[in-house]
């Protein structure tokens, strides 16, 4: 394989996998939804990791245990 068509293999994966997870935030959004108290509203892109990085908000091992604990309680 050329340097290209690796390239063009891992963005076709990088898309599929994206796409992957929109569908799952978009669920995980609609279960935060259903449980969380009156006035806390959530989006898919609170709980979708690419869309935490364009944000400039790094997903680390903190974070993802800041999440936790305040996801715990549903």
């Amino acid at each position: 394989m050329t340097l290209a068509e690796v390239s063009s293999v891992c963005s076709g994966l990088f898309v599929g996998d994206e796409l992957m997870w929109n569908h799952t935030a978009a669920s995980m959004s609609l279960l935060a939804n259903i449980n969380a108290s009156k006035g806390r509203k959530f989006k898919p892109e609170d709980f979708h990791p690419y869309m935490q990085v364009k944000k400039n908000k790094p997903v680390t091992k903190k974070t993802a245990e800041e999440l936790y604990e305040h996801f715990k309680n549903f």
